[in-house]
Protein backbone atom coordinates (compact mmCIF):
# COMPACT_ATOMS: atom_id res chain seq x y z
CA UNK A 1 0.00 0.00 0.00
CA UNK A 2 1.52 3.51 -0.78
CA UNK A 3 2.26 6.54 1.36
CA UNK A 4 -0.69 8.08 -0.68
CA UNK A 5 -2.93 5.84 -0.04
CA UNK A 6 -2.57 5.15 4.07
CA UNK A 7 -2.93 8.96 3.84
CA UNK A 8 -6.48 9.26 2.58
CA UNK A 9 -7.88 6.45 4.46
CA UNK A 10 -6.42 7.41 7.85
CA UNK A 11 -6.63 11.55 8.21
CA UNK A 12 -4.89 13.18 10.47
CA UNK A 13 -6.93 13.80 14.04
CA UNK A 14 -8.25 17.06 13.88
CA UNK A 15 -7.87 18.82 17.56
CA UNK A 16 -11.23 20.00 19.24
CA UNK A 17 -11.62 23.12 20.76
CA UNK A 18 -13.95 22.95 24.28
CA UNK A 19 -14.85 26.21 25.45
CA UNK A 20 -13.88 26.79 28.91
CA UNK A 21 -17.40 26.64 31.35
CA UNK A 22 -18.55 29.99 32.33
CA UNK A 23 -19.17 30.43 35.88
CA UNK A 24 -22.94 31.72 36.65
CA UNK A 25 -22.77 34.53 38.56
CA UNK A 26 -25.48 35.29 41.47
CA UNK A 27 -24.98 38.81 42.15
CA UNK A 28 -27.38 39.88 39.30
CA UNK A 29 -30.32 37.69 40.98
CA UNK A 30 -29.77 40.06 44.65
CA UNK A 31 -31.46 43.29 43.00
CA UNK A 32 -33.87 40.76 41.62
CA UNK A 33 -34.81 39.14 44.78
CA UNK A 34 -34.88 42.81 46.69
CA UNK A 35 -37.40 43.90 43.93
CA UNK A 36 -39.38 40.82 44.41
CA UNK A 37 -39.22 41.37 48.48
CA UNK A 38 -40.63 44.73 47.68
CA UNK A 39 -43.20 44.15 45.49
CA UNK A 40 -44.87 41.10 48.01
CA UNK A 41 -44.05 43.93 50.54
CA UNK A 42 -46.67 46.21 48.84
CA UNK A 43 -49.01 43.58 48.14
CA UNK A 44 -49.44 42.17 51.33
CA UNK A 45 -49.76 46.36 53.17
CA UNK A 46 -52.34 46.77 49.99
CA UNK A 47 -54.17 43.62 51.26
CA UNK A 48 -53.78 44.47 54.84
CA UNK A 49 -55.63 48.04 54.07
CA UNK A 50 -58.29 47.01 52.14
CA UNK A 51 -61.70 46.75 53.93
CA UNK A 52 -64.73 44.52 53.33
CA UNK A 53 -66.30 45.05 50.04
CA UNK A 54 -70.18 45.01 50.91
CA UNK A 55 -73.39 45.67 48.23
CA UNK A 56 -76.23 48.07 49.45
CA UNK A 57 -79.31 48.12 46.98
CA UNK A 58 -81.57 51.64 47.21
CA UNK A 59 -84.75 52.19 45.11
CA UNK A 60 -83.22 55.91 44.53
CA UNK A 61 -79.54 57.23 44.99
CA UNK A 62 -79.96 60.90 43.28
CA UNK A 63 -76.94 62.86 44.39
CA UNK A 64 -74.94 60.05 45.09
CA UNK A 65 -71.21 59.67 43.47
CA UNK A 66 -68.67 57.19 43.99
CA UNK A 67 -66.00 58.10 46.12
CA UNK A 68 -69.08 59.10 48.84
CA UNK A 69 -68.33 58.55 52.62
CA UNK A 70 -69.60 56.05 54.46
CA UNK A 71 -70.37 58.10 57.86
CA UNK A 72 -71.46 56.57 61.91
CA UNK A 73 -71.13 58.52 64.76
CA UNK A 74 -69.46 61.88 62.33
CA UNK A 75 -66.40 59.57 61.36
CA UNK A 76 -65.66 57.69 58.30
CA UNK A 77 -65.99 54.20 58.16
CA UNK A 78 -65.96 53.27 54.37
CA UNK A 79 -66.12 54.84 51.07
CA UNK A 80 -68.54 54.31 47.99
CA UNK A 81 -66.44 52.44 44.93
CA UNK A 82 -69.27 52.10 42.43
CA UNK A 83 -72.53 52.53 41.72
CA UNK A 84 -75.19 50.93 39.01
CA UNK A 85 -78.51 49.59 37.78
CA UNK A 86 -79.13 46.50 38.97
CA UNK A 87 -80.27 44.12 36.03
CA UNK A 88 -84.04 44.49 36.36
CA UNK A 89 -83.10 48.46 36.06
CA UNK A 90 -85.55 48.89 39.22
CA UNK A 91 -82.89 50.02 41.76
CA UNK A 92 -79.70 50.93 42.36
CA UNK A 93 -76.70 48.73 43.44
CA UNK A 94 -74.03 50.51 45.56
CA UNK A 95 -70.85 48.62 45.89
CA UNK A 96 -68.65 50.16 48.94
CA UNK A 97 -65.58 49.35 50.90
CA UNK A 98 -65.49 49.50 54.91
CA UNK A 99 -62.38 50.70 56.66
CA UNK A 100 -60.32 48.18 58.47
CA UNK A 101 -61.65 49.06 61.86
CA UNK A 102 -66.03 49.34 61.07
CA UNK A 103 -65.25 45.89 58.99
CA UNK A 104 -68.41 45.00 62.33
CA UNK A 105 -70.27 46.91 60.52
CA UNK A 106 -71.01 44.30 57.63
CA UNK A 107 -73.61 42.28 60.12
CA UNK A 108 -77.19 41.42 59.78
CA UNK A 109 -79.37 44.34 60.83
CA UNK A 110 -77.04 47.07 59.86
CA UNK A 111 -78.97 49.72 58.37
CA UNK A 112 -77.77 52.21 55.46
CA UNK A 113 -79.61 55.21 53.98
CA UNK A 114 -78.53 58.34 52.29
CA UNK A 115 -78.49 61.61 54.07
CA UNK A 116 -79.80 64.32 52.04
CA UNK A 117 -81.05 67.50 53.25
CA UNK A 118 -84.65 67.92 54.85
CA UNK A 119 -86.84 70.67 55.96
CA UNK A 120 -90.17 69.68 56.86
CA UNK A 121 -92.42 70.26 60.34
CA UNK A 122 -90.96 67.59 61.32
CA UNK A 123 -87.08 67.51 61.17
CA UNK A 124 -84.68 69.67 60.29
CA UNK A 125 -81.62 66.84 58.92
CA UNK A 126 -78.68 67.07 56.54
CA UNK A 127 -78.54 70.53 56.24
CA UNK A 128 -74.49 69.88 55.49
CA UNK A 129 -75.35 68.17 52.15
CA UNK A 130 -77.26 71.04 50.71
CA UNK A 131 -73.51 72.21 49.00
CA UNK A 132 -71.33 69.42 49.96
CA UNK A 133 -71.86 65.77 48.73
CA UNK A 134 -74.22 63.00 49.88
CA UNK A 135 -73.17 60.18 52.20
CA UNK A 136 -74.48 57.43 53.51
CA UNK A 137 -75.59 56.82 57.40
CA UNK A 138 -74.79 53.60 58.83
CA UNK A 139 -76.64 52.31 62.49
CA UNK A 140 -74.49 49.55 63.84
CA UNK A 141 -76.03 45.98 64.26
CA UNK A 142 -75.71 43.48 67.03
CA UNK A 143 -72.32 42.57 68.08
CA UNK A 144 -73.26 39.12 67.26
CA UNK A 145 -75.27 39.09 64.59
CA UNK A 146 -73.96 36.59 61.51
CA UNK A 147 -71.82 38.16 59.10
CA UNK A 148 -73.25 39.72 55.87
CA UNK A 149 -72.07 41.44 52.75
CA UNK A 150 -75.36 42.54 50.84
CA UNK A 151 -77.50 44.88 52.23
CA UNK A 152 -81.32 46.94 51.58
CA UNK A 153 -80.67 50.49 52.11
CA UNK A 154 -83.63 52.36 53.72
CA UNK A 155 -85.24 55.45 51.56
CA UNK A 156 -85.22 57.50 54.89
CA UNK A 157 -83.59 57.70 57.96
CA UNK A 158 -84.51 55.62 60.67
CA UNK A 159 -87.34 56.44 63.49
CA UNK A 160 -87.41 54.91 66.68
CA UNK A 161 -89.95 51.88 66.91
CA UNK A 162 -92.00 50.88 69.82
CA UNK A 163 -90.28 47.77 70.29
CA UNK A 164 -87.14 49.21 69.98
CA UNK A 165 -87.99 51.92 72.79
CA UNK A 166 -89.22 49.30 74.87
CA UNK A 167 -85.99 46.83 74.44
CA UNK A 168 -83.71 50.20 75.10
CA UNK A 169 -85.60 50.97 78.53
CA UNK A 170 -87.29 53.63 79.74
CA UNK A 171 -91.24 54.79 79.19
CA UNK A 172 -93.45 54.75 76.67
CA UNK A 173 -96.69 56.62 77.42
CA UNK A 174 -99.68 57.22 75.36
CA UNK A 175 -100.72 61.42 74.61
CA UNK A 176 -104.66 61.74 73.25
CA UNK A 177 -104.76 64.50 71.21
CA UNK A 178 -107.59 66.30 68.74
CA UNK A 179 -104.81 66.32 65.79
CA UNK A 180 -101.27 65.65 65.45
CA UNK A 181 -100.54 69.52 65.09
CA UNK A 182 -97.06 68.36 63.25
CA UNK A 183 -96.08 66.00 65.65
CA UNK A 184 -94.48 63.10 63.44
CA UNK A 185 -92.42 59.76 64.31
CA UNK A 186 -89.32 61.30 65.42
CA UNK A 187 -90.32 64.61 66.81
CA UNK A 188 -88.25 64.73 70.57
CA UNK A 189 -89.94 65.29 73.61
CA UNK A 190 -88.65 67.87 75.43
CA UNK A 191 -88.53 68.08 79.42
CA UNK A 192 -87.68 71.83 80.62
CA UNK A 193 -86.45 72.34 76.62
CA UNK A 194 -84.17 69.14 76.96
CA UNK A 195 -84.52 66.11 74.69
CA UNK A 196 -85.40 63.62 76.69
CA UNK A 197 -87.27 61.10 74.73
CA UNK A 198 -88.65 60.86 71.22
CA UNK A 199 -92.41 60.15 69.21
CA UNK A 200 -92.20 56.55 67.95
CA UNK A 201 -95.78 56.76 66.14
CA UNK A 202 -98.45 58.52 65.42
CA UNK A 203 -102.11 57.02 64.16
CA UNK A 204 -105.92 57.55 64.61
CA UNK A 205 -107.76 56.04 67.49
CA UNK A 206 -110.34 53.18 66.65
CA UNK A 207 -112.87 54.92 66.43
CA UNK A 208 -111.08 57.76 64.46
CA UNK A 209 -112.11 59.86 67.27
CA UNK A 210 -108.63 61.12 68.02
CA UNK A 211 -104.98 60.83 67.70
CA UNK A 212 -102.82 58.93 69.55
CA UNK A 213 -99.11 59.42 69.63
CA UNK A 214 -97.21 57.24 71.45
CA UNK A 215 -93.70 58.70 72.98
CA UNK A 216 -91.04 57.12 74.45
CA UNK A 217 -88.87 58.71 77.33
CA UNK A 218 -85.62 57.47 78.26
CA UNK A 219 -84.39 54.82 80.83
CA UNK A 220 -82.32 57.60 83.19
CA UNK A 221 -85.32 60.22 82.27
CA UNK A 222 -87.91 57.95 82.94
CA UNK A 223 -88.39 59.40 86.46
CA UNK A 224 -89.73 62.50 85.98
CA UNK A 225 -92.91 60.88 84.12
CA UNK A 226 -95.79 60.62 86.62
CA UNK A 227 -99.74 60.04 86.71
CA UNK A 228 -100.32 63.73 87.08
CA UNK A 229 -97.41 64.98 84.67
CA UNK A 230 -99.36 67.40 81.61
CA UNK A 231 -98.02 66.74 78.01
CA UNK A 232 -98.47 69.63 75.34
CA UNK A 233 -97.32 70.15 71.41
CA UNK A 234 -94.80 72.52 71.58
CA UNK A 235 -93.13 74.32 68.81
CA UNK A 236 -94.78 75.64 65.40
CA UNK A 237 -95.57 78.77 64.58
CA UNK A 238 -98.94 80.55 65.89
CA UNK A 239 -100.26 83.78 64.46
CA UNK A 240 -102.64 85.93 66.11
CA UNK A 241 -104.03 88.92 63.79
CA UNK A 242 -105.86 91.74 64.80
CA UNK A 243 -107.72 94.95 63.59
CA UNK A 244 -105.18 97.45 65.55
CA UNK A 245 -102.12 95.42 66.63
CA UNK A 246 -101.59 93.60 63.19
CA UNK A 247 -100.51 90.34 62.62
CA UNK A 248 -97.88 88.49 65.10
CA UNK A 249 -95.92 85.24 64.49
CA UNK A 250 -95.47 83.40 67.93
CA UNK A 251 -92.30 81.19 67.93
CA UNK A 252 -90.06 80.38 70.59
CA UNK A 253 -87.20 79.83 68.56
CA UNK A 254 -85.96 79.34 65.07
CA UNK A 255 -85.83 75.47 65.38
CA UNK A 256 -89.20 75.15 66.98
CA UNK A 257 -90.01 77.32 63.33
CA UNK A 258 -89.74 74.01 61.35
CA UNK A 259 -90.44 71.04 63.90
CA UNK A 260 -93.01 70.69 66.50
CA UNK A 261 -92.28 68.61 69.33
CA UNK A 262 -93.82 67.13 72.85
CA UNK A 263 -93.15 68.94 75.96
CA UNK A 264 -94.09 68.12 78.94
CA UNK A 265 -94.29 69.20 82.89
CA UNK A 266 -94.34 67.49 86.14
CA UNK A 267 -96.00 69.42 89.16
CA UNK A 268 -94.10 70.15 92.17
CA UNK A 269 -95.98 67.48 93.89
CA UNK A 270 -95.41 64.61 91.91
CA UNK A 271 -97.25 61.70 91.85
CA UNK A 272 -96.82 57.98 91.54
CA UNK A 273 -94.23 56.99 88.80
CA UNK A 274 -95.81 56.50 85.67
CA UNK A 275 -95.73 53.00 83.54
CA UNK A 276 -95.85 51.82 80.38
CA UNK A 277 -99.07 52.65 78.45
CA UNK A 278 -100.25 55.24 80.65
CA UNK A 279 -102.47 57.55 78.42
CA UNK A 280 -102.10 61.11 78.59
CA UNK A 281 -103.93 64.22 77.30
CA UNK A 282 -101.84 66.38 74.53
CA UNK A 283 -102.96 69.92 74.52
CA UNK A 284 -102.22 71.77 71.77
CA UNK A 285 -101.09 74.75 74.24
CA UNK A 286 -99.65 75.10 77.48
CA UNK A 287 -101.31 76.47 80.37
CA UNK A 288 -98.76 79.14 81.97
CA UNK A 289 -98.75 77.57 85.47
CA UNK A 290 -96.58 74.14 83.80
CA UNK A 291 -94.29 75.48 83.05
CA UNK A 292 -93.87 77.53 86.32
CA UNK A 293 -93.65 73.82 88.33
CA UNK A 294 -89.91 72.81 89.41
CA UNK A 295 -90.76 69.79 91.35
CA UNK A 296 -87.21 68.08 92.74
CA UNK A 297 -87.66 64.23 91.42
CA UNK A 298 -84.01 62.66 92.34
CA UNK A 299 -82.35 60.42 90.14
CA UNK A 300 -82.15 56.93 90.84
CA UNK A 301 -80.70 56.20 93.63
CA UNK A 302 -79.39 59.51 94.54
CA UNK A 303 -80.58 60.75 98.40
CA UNK A 304 -83.13 63.50 97.91
CA UNK A 305 -82.33 66.87 99.24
Amino acid sequence: MSAHTDETNNPAPEAMVRPTPRRVSWAWLVPVLALGVIVAVIIAQATASRGQRIEITFADASGLEPGAELVHRGIRVGVVREIELTGDLESVRVRAELAPHAEGLAREGARFWIVRPELSLRRVAGLETLLGPRYIAVEPPEAEAPRLAQFEGLPAPPSVSAGDAAGAGGVVVVLRAETAAGVAPGSPVLYKGIPVGAVTGVELADDASAVLVRAHVRDEYARLVRTNSRFWVAGGVGVDFGIFRGLTVQAPSIDRLVESAVAFATPNRPGARSEGGHVFELRAEVDSDWVSWSPSIPSEGADAP
